[in-house]
C-alpha cells in the first residue's frame, strides 16, 4: 500500500467515533434505585389561586384536590417558581432553554436508560387542535409527539410479523453502512471546518446504529400480550354533580388521556419502555377561553379549579396503579418511577394567563425522603427540580437551563 493510501486511512480512523459495529462495546452505566421517568404536563397551566397557600407537612389540601389525598405520602408539591410564562415558552418546561440545554429532562434520561428496554422512550400529545404540541427536545430539535392512543399502543405493545422486521431492519442497517462508507470517503478530502461537522455525523450515525442494533436485539424477545384499555372511569368527590361528572370525567377526551395513562402505566409495568413524555393541552375548547376569563369572572375561576380537578383525578388513578404494582426489589411501582407533573406555566386572578411566575410541579414517586409536604420556592426557577431529579438517576450535571441548586428531594 501506498504511503499516501495509509494516511488517508489513517485520517478516517483518526476522527471515526467507535461503533459498535467495529467491536466497540456500549458503556452501560449502573442501574440507579430509580428507574422510570414519566413527565406529564399542562399547556394552559394550573389555576395557581387555588392551590394550597400555606406550605409545610402539614398543609391544607385544596378542595379541587381532593382526588390526590390518598396519596399525599407518594408525593411533593413545589409552587410559586418561574418558567418561561407565554405560548412561545409553554412547551419547553421541561427543556429550560434550548439554546444552552439541546436536550429536555426525558431525553437525558433516555439517553441514560433507554437502552434497557426495547422502546427508548415516549413522547405523545392529546388535545385539541393546537400550535404548541411540542414538549420534549434532542439535540435542539423537537421531538414530533405520537398523537394518537391507537398509534401509541402500536408502538409500545402491537405484534409485527417478524420476518417483515428483520427485512426492514436490513434495509436500515444497509443504508446506515452505506452512509457511513460515503463519510469516510469524505474525510480526508475536507477541510478542518467541515471535517468537524463531519464528527458530528458519525457521532450521529454511531447513535442510530446502537439504536438500529437494540432493533435487531429485541427482535428475538416477544412482546407483552396487552389488550387495548376500556374506558376509564374516575372517583372524584369534588366533581360529584351529573353534570360536572359528564363534562369533566366522562368528557371524550378526558377518557383518551385516560387510555394513555393507562398504556404508560402498563409499559412500566412490562418494562417497554422507562421513559415517557405526556403533553396534553386543554380538556375541551372552552378550556381556553376559561383561562382568559380568570381576570374577570367568578365562574371563569370555579370552572378553572373542575379541569384542573379532572387532571388530578388522571393522576390519582396513574398512582392508585403504581402504588398497588409489586416490583422484583421487594418495594412497588411507585418506588422505582418519578412522574413529574406542571403545567408550563400558571393561570392566576392577578396575573391572568399564560404566566410563569407561580409555577406549580408535583413529584411524585422515588422513594423521595420529602414527600408528604408542600414546598414553597417564592421566584426560583423549576430547574432547580429536574437537575436535582438527574442527580437521583445518577446523571452528574451541573447545570440543567437556568438552575442555580441542587435540592433534597
Amino acid at each position: 500500500m501506498k504511503r499516501r493510501d495509509i494516511l488517508k486511512s489513517a485520517g478516517c480512523t483518526l476522527f471515526l467515533p467507535a461503533l459498535e459495529s467495529f467491536g466497540q462495546e456500549r458503556w452501560a452505566p449502573a442501574e440507579a434505585d430509580v428507574k422510570r421517568l414519566f413527565c406529564v404536563s399542562m399547556g394552559y397551566g394550573f389555576f395557581t389561586d387555588a392551590l394550597p397557600q400555606t406550605d409545610g407537612a402539614d398543609y391544607a389540601f385544596s378542595d379541587h384536590m381532593e382526588p390526590l389525598k390518598k396519596h399525599r405520602d407518594h408525593f411533593t408539591l413545589y409552587s410559586k417558581m418561574k418558567f418561561g410564562g407565554n405560548h412561545v415558552h409553554d412547551h419547553k418546561c421541561f427543556v429550560g432553554n434550548t439554546t444552552t440545554n439541546p436536550n429536555s429532562l426525558d431525553q437525558i434520561v433516555a439517553d441514560h436508560i433507554g437502552h434497557f428496554t426495547r422502546v427508548r422512550n415516549v413522547a405523545t400529545f392529546i388535545s385539541h387542535a393546537h400550535h404548541h404540541i411540542v414538549a420534549s427536545w434532542r439535540n435542539r430539535l423537537p421531538v414530533m409527539p405520537i398523537q394518537s392512543t391507537r398509534v401509541l399502543f402500536e408502538t409500545l405493545f402491537a405484534k409485527t410479523d417478524k420476518k417483515t422486521q428483520e427485512r426492514l431492519l436490513a434495509h436500515k442497517k444497509s443504508v446506515l453502512d452505506s452512509s457511513l462508507e460515503d463519510a469516510k470517503s469524505l474525510m480526508a478530502r475536507v477541510s478542518g471546518r467541515d471535517r468537524k461537522r463531519l464528527e458530528e455525523y458519525f457521532a450521529a450515525l454511531r447513535e442510530s446504529e446502537q439504536e438500529l442494533n437494540k432493533s435487531i436485539e429485541w427482535l428475538s424477545k416477544p412482546n407483552q400480550d396487552v389488550e387495548f384499555p376500556i374506558a376509564p372511569s374516575f372517583d372524584n368527590g369534588f366533581l360529584s354533580t351529573d353534570v360536572d361528572k359528564k363534562r369533566f370525567l366522562a368528557n371524550p377526551r378526558q377518557i383518551q388521556r385516560g387510555i394513555a395513562f393507562d398504556m404508560i402505566y402498563k409499559a412500566f409495568k412490562f418494562d417497554v419502555t422507562r421513559v415517557v413524555n405526556f403533553y396534553m393541552v386543554g380538556l375541551d375548547n372552552d378550556h381556553h377561553i376559561t383561562t382568559h376569563n380568570v381576570p374577570k369572572s367568578e365562574d371563569a375561576r370555579k370552572s378553572l379549579t373542575k379541569y384542573d380537578s379532572s387532571f388530578f383525578s388522571l393522576l390519582a388513578k396513574f398512582y392508585d396503579r403504581l402504588a398497588s404494582t409489586k416490583v422484583a426489589s421487594g418495594g412497588t411501582l411507585m418506588d422505582e418511577t418519578v412522574t413529574v407533573a406542571t403545567g408550563n406555566n400558571s393561570v392566576s386572578q392577578k396575573r391572568g394567563p399564560h404566566n410563569g411566575s407561580e409555577i406549580p410541579v408535583f413529584v411524585a414517586g422515588g422513594g423521595f425522603t420529602n414527600h408528604g409536604g408542600h414546598v414553597i420556592r417564592n421566584g426560583k426557577t423549576t430547574c432547580d427540580i429536574y437537575l436535582s431529579i438527574l442527580q437521583k438517576f445518577g446523571i452528574k450535571r451541573e447545570r440543567f437551563g437556568d438552575s442555580q441548586n441542587i435540592i433534597e428531594l
